[in-house]
């Protein structure tokens, strides 16, 4: 699969736009490979290099580690979580932010200035119009304010409601989630919520409904290169193309809730014939969008309109993306005009998170990423080539990346911002002498000696260890190790925890794979905590005589399921022997074979060519598979004793007497569990009880009344508690 690193290397930067949020598969950390107690941490797929820390690094989906973005993180003051922005041509972005509705201008060097303060919740979009003109639209209350950047105002978080700005416009709609200005027909539309509406609001700030979307919420808005307007919807997930007014076309229906942002692919330059005229270049294949796409574990109920224009005590503050889901971004080629004919391509899913922020390379590069997306849940920046490659080029300390900017190039100059908490990140260049990249913290669950330290590179590259006993590296911590230019032994102390870190020396096209350290902790005995016996599965026996089964009869079984709990502190794999014995008998005898142990937690032991009884078993648990001989350890745990009868109760002479049943039922081991009759063989089983009204002895007596006269045929069936049962018959005179 095609690396990102060639034209992240060479790119300068760029700027733009949009929302969506890429997706990690998560995975196990570690890999294990056991050979007689040693172990390896294994780092070789991308979700468990992408869980470590970037520093001028990237993590691509072929499992590489080659340079990426380096950034410098600036913390805002002045807003609490990042909703929307927009790139000035001076170098600034103007950052949407709440729970104070306010609109911040950011520098390359991050500092920042309240530009505007709306006294709304939050500003959810942010569009240029003609003349620098800027629209910001807030919500709760579906206004759409006029932002001057050029002035800054005075904050003050606690303004009643009569000091609240006045906007230049307010929309029927409580929510306005996206904007979008059409700079040939010099009109402004709006996506709004919860009655699914785009407004179209022309420059005296009049609007009118434009299109109603059948759905609560129209999140998404972009402008086609045709001059079609596309919308995205929530809850249902369409997409739509919206060529006049109240006429569109339903693009895709997808399977997500949320279309939550749309951006358009910059058309390849035209080709030039020799003689330097331009030749038909991408127009005639159509136009070609890029959206995510967000599932959530339901639907997303309408949102509901506040009760007060300002922040309420103690409200949450963050955008609606904290929502856990699944995310898929989408590229959709060869649309016409109209919104149809287009060619749906899913470019990533992911089970484990939603998107939010999303932007379009300016000067897109042959072999190069196609989309820029960030994640909601783990603060990555991913990007996504045309073969569907993903690499991390870069990771923040926030959940959230709120919106992302390039410039052409994609490097140098191209920023992000998050939220939770919000900060703006400035990308300064592409890898670097100071590069590294630094793992999680891995965890051998005991104290471990460490083994050898491997890695494959191309370029010069070291790699550095330290270790502790705690989860989170802190002073207790030894120092990281001198570096290794080659694989080799690792020097840290034993420990629990080891960290590893990768630390590029100026070579801007060196990567990393295959990361690995192996080692050995304590050999541990395994404990068998628990040793259960119960019924197994039922061996159906005929009866004499047709019966109509009861649901209290007991059901014969003649094999026990034996099962096990074993506490196994240091994770080896684990063979089990299982022994029986008589309760009266010293002597243990095999269930399994001695050179044949087994690996479950359960076994169904057939039992009958066994004596009736009560019996006992033991399950011995060795680590013999994980550790060299000699080195092996072993525990063995009995189980309560538990019963084996395979032979069927007696009964004893029977017979009627003044139309009482009278006989005697006799079972080796018992209790008696049931006695039943049936008359003439007619009828269901009825149950009867013992002369002493309680079924609880090997031995009962029957004495019951059945209020016979004349002749007749009364069966007697006895069951004991194991199931077997017996039926004899007698005859009235």
């Amino acid at each position: 699969m095609r690396t990102l690193r060639r034209w992240l290397v060479a790119g300068s930067v760029g700027l733009g736009l949009g929302g969506a949020i890429g997706a990690l598969l998560v995975a196990a950390d570690v890999g294990r490979a056991e050979a007689v107690g040693t172990r390896t941490f294994e780092l070789d797929t991308y979700d468990k290099l992408a869980a470590g820390e970037l520093k001028g690094t990237s993590v691509t989906s072929a499992g590489d580690v080659e340079a990426g973005w380096v950034t410098t993180r600036s913390t805002l003051q002045k807003g609490l979580s990042v909703w929307s922005a927009l790139a000035r041509p001076n170098g600034t972005v103007l950052l949407g932010t709440g729970p104070d509705g306010r609109v911040l201008e950011v520098d390359a060097q991050g500092r920042e200035r309240v530009v505007a303060e709306t006294g709304t919740l939050a500003v959810t979009a942010i569009v240029e119009g003609p003349g620098g003109k800027i629209y910001a639209a807030t919500m709760p209350e579906g206004e759409i304010f006029v932002v001057d950047p050029s002035k800054a105002v005075g904050t003050n978080p606690s303004a009643p409601p009569a000091d609240k700005p006045k906007a230049w416009t307010k929309l029927p709609s409580d929510h306005v989630w996206a904007l979008a200005y059409d700079q040939k027909r010099n009109e402004l539309f709006a996506g709004t919520g919860p009655d699914g509406k785009v407004y179209r609001v022309d420059a005296a700030g009049k609007s009118q409904v434009f299109y109603a979307a059948d759905d609560t919420q129209v999140v998404s808005l972009a402008i086609a290169p045709s001059g079609t307007l596309y919308a995205g919807t929530s809850s249902k997930g369409l997409l739509l193309a919206i060529s006049a007014a109240g006429r569109a076309e339903v693009v895709q229906d997808f399977a997500g809730h949320e279309v939550k942002a749309i951006g358009f692919a910059t058309p390849p330059a035209p080709e030039k014939t020799t003689k330097g005229a331009a030749q038909p270049g991408g127009e005639a294949a159509g136009e070609t969008l890029v959206c995510l796409v967000n599932e959530y574990p339901s639907a997303p109920e309408p949102m509901k309109k506040l009760s007060v224009p300002t922040k309420p005590t103690g409200a949450s503050a963050s955008p609606p993306y904290a929502a856990h889901g699944k995310g898929e971004v989408w590229r959709i080629s060869g649309l016409a005009a109209d919104g149809t004919q287009g060619k749906p391509e899913r470019l990533l899913h992911d089970d484990s998170t939603t998107f939010f922020s999303m932007a379009m390379p300016v000067a897109p590069k042959p072999g190069g990423a196609v989309v820029y997306v960030g994640t909601a849940h783990d603060g990555k920046v991913l990007a996504i080539d045309d073969v569907h490659a993903v690499t991390v080029v870069a990771k923040a300390e926030s959940r959230t990346i709120g919106a992302i900017g390039l410039l052409p190039g994609e490097g140098k100059g191209s920023w992000f911002a998050t939220g939770d908490a919000a900060a703006f990140h400035a990308v300064t260049g592409v890898g670097g002498p100071d590069a590294t990249w630094t793992s999680k913290a891995l965890d051998a669950s005991l104290k471990a000696r460490w083994g050898k330290l491997t890695w494959r590179a191309t370029g010069p590259l070291e790699l550095q260890t330290r270790s502790g006993n705690t989860s989170s590296p802190d002073d207790s911590w030894s120092d990281w190790s001198a570096p290794l230019a080659a694989p080799g032994k690792v020097t840290s102390p034993a420990a629990r925890f080891v960290q590893l870190r990768a630390r590029w020396k100026g070579d801007g096209a060196a990567s990393v794979r295959g990361i690995g350290v192996a080692y050995i902790t304590d050999n541990l005995r395994a404990i068998v905590t628990e040793v259960n016996t119960a019924k197994g599965p039922t061996t159906p026996t005929p009866p004499v005589t047709p019966v109509v089964s009861t649901p209290d009869a007991p059901v014969k079984s003649s094999t026990v399921k034996i099962s096990w709990k074993t506490d196994n502190p240091d994770g080896d794999s684990l063979r089990y022997r299982l022994w029986f014995r008589r309760e009266e008998s010293p002597v243990w005898r095999p269930i399994t074979r001695d050179d044949e142990p087994i690996a479950a937690s359960d076994l169904v032991w057939p039992t009958e060519a066994l004596a009736e009884g009560w019996y006992r078993v033991r399950v011995e648990a060795s680590d013999e598979m994980a550790n060299p001989y000699g080195q092996a350890l072993k525990h063995a745990l009995d189980s309560a004793p538990f019963v084996v009868d395979n032979t069927p109760p007696v009964i004893e002479p029977l017979a009627i007497a003044q139309g009482r049943l009278q006989g005697t039922v006799i079972d080796g081991v018992g209790p008696i569990a049931r006695l039943e009759v049936q008359i003439d063989g007619k009828g269901p089983w009825r149950p009867i009880t013992s002369a002493d009204g309680i079924l609880d002895e090997a031995t009962e007596r029957v004495d019951a009344p059945l209020g016979l006269t004349g002749s007749h045929v009364v069966a007697l069936r006895a069951f004991d508690q194991a199931g077997n049962q017996v039926t004899r018959e007698v005859e009235s005179k």
